[in-house]
């Protein structure tokens, strides 16, 4: 073989190696930036246990409710959402809904003595509008052990399961 043959065979070979190597590079970039992408979305849903009272008469005790919010700020639903709280110093009392709508959503907590059924400590999900439209005013608790989210997870529109953890954010899970 020639020289100039072998120059030709080594620059095909040199030219072949790094297309594979920028083309390994630009897959896993595309990967990463995915994968930032999911995490920030996931970011997007949030949960916080909160006091609801009536606007117009704050010391109403029969309008008093203690809720646990969950947002979804999300474009798409969110399926099998599963909150962990800390209820008025109680041990953790887990929600799970099977769908979450896009925007603000409350479940209220059911005191142990006013439950019908035992197991039953969560109300259904309603949106957060319903308590503007019936003049309900809702403060976070956000000082108060005995009333605090412990954990939620979720699985986002894609298929992925993603789990928040107080003082950790969002992993996947």
């Amino acid at each position: 073989m020639s020289n100039e043959a072998l120059a030709a065979w080594f620059g095909v070979a040199v030219t072949l190696a790094i297309s594979i190597c920028s083309l390994l590079i630009a897959q896993r970039a595309d990967r990463a930036a995915r994968s930032d992408r999911d995490e920030r979305e996931a970011a997007r849903v949030s949960a916080w246990v909160s006091f609801v009272f009536s606007n117009l008469d704050q010391s109403d005790k029969s309008h008093w409710k203690n809720v646990l919010v969950i947002r979804n700020a999300s474009d798409a639903v969110i399926h099998e959402v599963e909150a962990t709280a800390v209820m008025n110093g109680e041990k953790e009392v887990t929600f799970s809904a099977k769908v979450c709508p896009p925007g603000q959503s409350y479940a209220e907590w059911i005191y142990p003595t006013k439950r019908e059924h035992k197991a039953r400590a969560w109300s259904l999900l309603s949106g957060c509008s319903e308590l503007e439209r019936n003049d309900m005013g809702m403060r976070p608790f956000t000082v108060v052990d005995r009333w605090t989210l412990v954990s939620m997870s979720f699985t986002d529109a894609l298929g992925k399961r993603w789990k928040y953890v107080a003082g950790r954010g969002v992993v996947a899970a």
